[in-house]
Formats: C-alpha cells, sequence, structure tokens
C-alpha cells in the first residue's frame, strides 16, 4: 500500500498508513451507476435487429469507455495516493503511470490543522494541513478518515521526535 520495507531507515516503523476517504470515490460511483442504467434502457429498449441491431453494440461500448474512464480511473488513482505516517516522518505518495511524492520529516512539521465540512463531519474525514519548514510550504492532505485522531496522533510524534532529539 504505502511504503515498503526497504523504504524506511534503520529505527523508523509505520504509525498508520492511509488512503483518501471512501467518499472521494462517490462520483465516481454515480457516473458507473448512471452508465449501467443507460446500457440497460439500451438493451432492453433497443431493437435486437434490422437497421438499428447495432445501438446494443454502441450501448457496451459507451458503458465500458464511461466505467473506464470514470469509474476505473479514480479509483485507481484513489488506491495509489497514499499517506503513511512514521514515527520520523509524514510520507506522501501519488500517481499511476507516473509516481510522485513528498516526505516530511517531523522535525520539520510547526503546526497541525483540519478542517471538516458538513458532509466530512457525518462520515468522519477532513481536510489535514500540515506546516513545515521547508520550500514547500503546506501540505494539503484532503478526504483523511478519522481527521481529527491523525491529527492528535501527528501532533503525538512530533512532540516524542522534539523531547528525543532536543
Amino acid at each position: 500500500m504505502g511504503l515498503s520495507a526497504d523504504q524506511l531507515s534503520q529505527d523508523e516503523r509505520i504509525v498508520l498508513e492511509m488512503h483518501e476517504h471512501w467518499k472521494h470515490l462517490l462520483g465516481a460511483m454515480l457516473i458507473s451507476a448512471a452508465a449501467l442504467v443507460g446500457l440497460i434502457i439500451v438493451l432492453v429498449a433497443g431493437p435486437e435487429d434490422g437497421s438499428l441491431g447495432w445501438l446494443d453494440t454502441l450501448g457496451w461500448v459507451a458503458f465500458v469507455g464511461v466505467v473506464v474512464v470514470f469509474g476505473l480511473w479514480p479509483a485507481l488513482g484513489w488506491w495509489t495516493r497514499t499517506y503513511t505516517l512514521t514515527n520520523e516522518r509524514l510520507v506522501t505518495r501519488k500517481g499511476i503511470l507516473r509516481r510522485s511524492g513528498r516526505d516530511i520529516p517531523l522535525l520539520r512539521i510547526n503546526d497541525v490543522a483540519f478542517e471538516q465540512g458538513i458532509l466530512d463531519r457525518l462520515v468522519g474525514a477532513g481536510t489535514l494541513r500540515v506546516s513545515a519548514a521547508s520550500e514547500e510550504g503546506t501540505a494539503v492532505l484532503k478526504d483523511i478518515p478519522h481527521v481529527q485522531q491523525v491529527s492528535l496522533r501527528m501532533n503525538e510524534l512530533v512532540r516524542q521526535v522534539r523531547d528525543t532529539r532536543g
């Protein structure tokens, strides 16, 4: 999922590994369901043969195209976008064909804040803003499940790292 053992330093251990909340996929699921309904309508209402018999094939092609572009691709993006908190750093990774990531040492973190809208509060997710003393500035992690607990745990780890190294 996130980091493999060969990407960790000698005394580093993984504390939390997470994906964005499943609500991030709601749009993709709704579009895929609408495509399925459209396919069923075309298959039921369309003629089986004759000059319009090709409509069934067109319905299947459109269905597969919509599900791949608006369902499968966002799901793969969700699956490959990971956030890992270790006892030394916050690691973000994303990308399907091209991977990118950011590692923020816990010693560099100045502030951890979270935001929750109404839907976020209902499902227990939110946006985590991690301010770091670096050129990149603030890292914004959207749709984090259990954002309040993650924020609390991250603040505890930052304190622990500063106490042991300071």
